[in-house]
Parts: C-alpha cells; sequence; structure tokens
C-alpha cells in the first residue's frame, strides 16, 4: 500500500491526532520569524536608547553564538529524552529573553536578553525538526517542511516595515513584548502532543555541547578585543590568544578537516555557508543603523530595505525550485548568487556612502536578496547530498554552525570598526565603508570558490530526498 494513502497519513498534518502538534509548530516557526526579521529595524533605536552604541555589533553576535551552543544542545537531549524537554527549555528561555530585552534599562540586561533570545530559538528550531521527523509519517514530512518554510513569508516581506513603525511610533520595547503572546500560545498548544514523543536513551559517549561552549567563549574573547582597550596591549594579546586557543581545537571537532582551507567537497560546501552568512547577514545587520547615520533614515524606512531583500530572497528561491528540476544547476546557482550578493553590497554601499538616491538602498537590497535565496538552498542541499551515509544530521548542524559563526563574526567585524572608529580616526562613513568591502571580499571569495563544491568540479545531480529550506 502506498504509505501517501496508508491510514497512518491519513487525514494530513491536520487531520485530528496532529492539528494541535502542526498548528503548534507553525505557530512557533512563525515567532521565531517575527522576532527573527522584525527586531533588525528597531534595535539602533533601541541601542541608542539604551547609550549602548559602541556594542551595537554584539546585538547580532551574542544571539548568534548563543544559537550555536542551543542547537547543538538542544539536538542531543532531543536524542536523550524526545523533543519535548528541550522545546519547553526553548520556549522558556527565549520568552525570558524577550522580556528581558524589553525591560532593559542597561546595554548588559539587553545582552543578556539577546543571549537568551539565542540559547531558546536555537532549541526551539532543533527541536522543531526533530518533531517533524519523529512526529509525522514520511509521507507527510515534506508537507510540514514547506508549512514552516511558509511560515517566514509574511514576518519577511511585512516584519522589519512594522517593526520600524513601532519603533519610530510607540516604543522599540513593544517590538520585544509583543512576540511574547504567540511564544506563550504555540507552547501551550505544542507541548502536550509532545508526550507520546518522550524517549529516554543514554548519553552519548561524546558531548558535541562542551566544544559548542568553547567554540562560542573563544570566538566571543577575539571579539571583544575592541572593548578591552584598557587592558593595554598585553592584556588584549593575552585574550586574543586565550580564544584562539579556545576557539581552533573546538573547530576541528566540530567541523570536517578542511573546512578552513575550503578543500573540496563537503568542506569547501561548509566554508561556502560562512561566507556568505558573513557577507549577507553580516551586511542586513548592520543597514538599518548605517541608513540611519549616514542617510537619515527612519526605523520605518530602513525596515523597507530590509523587506526588500525578503521579496528578492522569496523570488529567487521560487526560480531555484524550477531549476533543480532541470538538474546540473546547483553549483553555477551558488556562484551566481554570490555575484548577486556582491552586486547587492556594492550597490547599498554606493547609496550609503554618496548622494545618490536612497530608492538604490532597497534595490541593492532586492538584488542581494536575490543572490542568497539562489545560493542558499543550492549549498545546504550539496552539503547533504554529499554527507556520508547515515550522517546528514551531522551535516544539516554543520552547516547550522558556519551559518552561525559567519553571522557572528559579520556582526563582530562590523561592531569592532564602529566601536575603534574612534580611536582610529574613522568617520562613521569610512568604517562603514571598510566593513561593507570586506563584505564584498567574502562574497566575491565565496563565488570563486564554488567551483570546489564538487570534488571534480562538476555539477552535482539532485537528490529526491533533499530536504526543503526551513528558513533563513
Amino acid at each position: 500500500m502506498d504509505e501517501a494513502a496508508s491510514p497512518v497519513a491519513e487525514g494530513g498534518v491536520f487531520g485530528r491526532e496532529r492539528r494541535a502538534l502542526t498548528i503548534g509548530i507553525l505557530l512557533a516557526v512563525l515567532a521565531f520569524a517575527a522576532e527573527g526579521m522584525g527586531v533588525v529595524p528597531a534595535l539602533p533605536t533601541a541601542v541608542r536608547a539604551l547609550g549602548g552604541l559602541p556594542l551595537f555589533g554584539w546585538t547580532f553576535s551574542a544571539f548568534m553564538l548563543a544559537w550555536l551552543v542551543g542547537t547543538i544542545a538542544a539536538g542531543q537531549l532531543a536524542d536523550m529524552h524526545g523533543p519535548r524537554r528541550p522545546m519547553a527549555l526553548g520556549f522558556c528561555g527565549f520568552c525570558g529573553g524577550l522580556l528581558l530585552a524589553a525591560s532593559a534599562q542597561g546595554m548588559p540586561q539587553f545582552l543578556a536578553g539577546r543571549v537568551l533570545q539565542g540559547l531558546g530559538g536555537g532549541a526551539l528550531m532543533a527541536a522543531s525538526v526533530v518533531v517533524i521527523a519523529r512526529g509525522y509519517p514520511d509521507a507527510l514530512r515534506a508537507r510540514m517542511l514547506a508549512l514552516t518554510s511558509s511560515m517566514w513569508i509574511l514576518p519577511a516581506v511585512v516584519g522589519p516595515a512594522i517593526s520600524g513603525a513601532i519603533a519610530e511610533r510607540a516604543s522599540w520595547r513593544l517590538v520585544f513584548a509583543g512576540v511574547v503572546p504567540l511564544v506563550a500560545v504555540s507552547a501551550l498548544l505544542l507541548l502536550p502532543p509532545l508526550r507520546p514523543l518522550v524517549v529516554q536513551r543514554p548519553a552519548p559517549p561524546s558531548s558535541r555541547v562542551p566544544a559548542a561552549l568553547r567554540l562560542a567563549v573563544g570566538t566571543g574573547l577575539l571579539l571583544a578585543l575592541p572593548n578591552f582597550g584598557a587592558a593595554g596591549l598585553g592584556g588584549q594579546l593575552g585574550l586574543a590568544g586565550l580564544g584562539a586557543v579556545l576557539l581552533l581545537p573546538a573547530l576541528r571537532r566540530l567541523l570536517p578537516p578542511g573546512t578552513l582551507s575550503a578543500r573540496p567537497g563537503l568542506a569547501a560546501g561548509l566554508a561556502l555557508r560562512g561566507l556568505l552568512a558573513f557577507s549577507y547577514f553580516g551586511t542586513e545587520s548592520f543597514l538599518p543603523l548605517s541608513a540611519s547615520e549616514l542617510r537619515g533614515a527612519s526605523p520605518t524606512r530602513a525596515g523597507l530595505a530590509l523587506s526588500a531583500g525578503a521579496l528578492g530572497w522569496i523570488a529567487s528561491s521560487w526560480v531555484q525550485e524550477r531549476l533543480e528540476v532541470r538538474g546540473g544547476w546547483r553549483v553555477r546557482s551558488v556562484q551566481v548568487g554570490f555575484v548577486l550578493v556582491a552586486a547587492g553590497i556594492a550597490l547599498v554601499t554606493a547609496a550609503l556612502v554618496s548622494a545618490l538616491p536612497f530608492f538604490l538602498i532597497p534595490l541593492g537590497w532586492a538584488v542581494g536578496g536575490a543572490g542568497i535565496g539562489s545560493a542558499y538552498t543550492a549549498v545546504g542541499l550539496v552539503c547533504i547530498a554529499l554527507a556520508p551515509p547515515e550522517r546528514e544530521g551531522e551535516v544539516s548542524a554543520q552547516l547550522q554552525l558556519t551559518e552561525s559563526l559567519g553571522t557572528a563574526l559579520g556582526a563582530g567585524a562590523a561592531g569592532a570598526l564602529l566601536a575603534l572608529s574612534g580611536q582610529l580616526g574613522l568617520t562613521v562613513q569610512k568604517a562603514n565603508g571598510i566593513f561593507f568591502a570586506a563584505a564584498l571580499g567574502a562574497a566575491l571569495l565565496g563565488a570563486a570558490l564554488a567551483g570546489r563544491l564538487s570534488p571534480s568540479g562538476a555539477a552535482v545531480a539532485p537528490q529526491p530526498s533533499a530536504p526543503a529550506r526551513a528558513g533563513n
């Protein structure tokens, strides 16, 4: 009997037995998407109000490094106890972080809230994948992945503009607090149906969580060096050495050999995901602040530029899906995607640092969005296709790790330049220009390295079982 017509799949994802589970998952993803796409335009307003502009980069780096740890810890916890426990912890951390940030009276509390949001959000997304894998028959999993992907569309298109308007006309605190009721409703719906998925298995012989913690702390120490000017050169060198001692062994533990040198094959694919995150998400994280500082744009106007990028991503993903049917386009899609991201960054930078018309900023970011829409999914599919047998889950986690690390480094580098601009005698315009030039260089490097995705340099054939993109 065909599984799609079997009794276990009867009724679909919204059948009586799975209705609460499905709605809960979709609401959880929607809440995370609303937070992820909504807070960026409000962050410059929040950081200025709290007097923490030199720490702006940490609002992203702290979130992404915590996300990295939360994802790996939740995956391991789900293997041991099922998805209910990490999902519950994720809801608590995410809600707690939102409330902590919304009530912040200073930057330390605000950054602590961002750390909790990252830990909780990483756990939620990792546990959601496990829920789909264990709570639905194979015939319904593709449908669930498609639905979770669709939950990002509305927040990506309208979220930045709405968030900017709220921050501009009411309070940036409402942007964070407003997501909490949606998270609470999804928790009430989702946690009860997860009881049948509880398991008890022994802990793995070698945990990956300590390595994830060392990676996050080591990266954080390196990114924090500009904020430790009072420690003197000797103190900064000591911190840099400690960060490197923590960071490099952790990378070797968590990533396959050859990733940092983009060795042809899977290692190159993981390196490309990191370069893509550094160039695109690093630029996007600072775009609202740059538009405000350099062009006097309001939060609403800056949010519209992010919405244009989301529209470009969605349109390009639709084209990429059609090309998948033809086969043999994945490596080319990655190359084209990096070139478009580079073109978008170049156009945005030109409009930011000159008197060119402002509309070139959303236009440029629409081009950049089209680039990541072309490259993001293609890189992931190639890496899954190149994964060793029975290790697709490990490769999926490595993709998330390199993306989180690339985003944290991109935002951290931009934040470091902003923090050091006064000491280096740089204007805000020059500091932004230097970072965007670095992001542009990363995108061009990605375009040059894309041919290494396949060990032979040939296009990788599509795999029928490749998963759909489940979010940004």
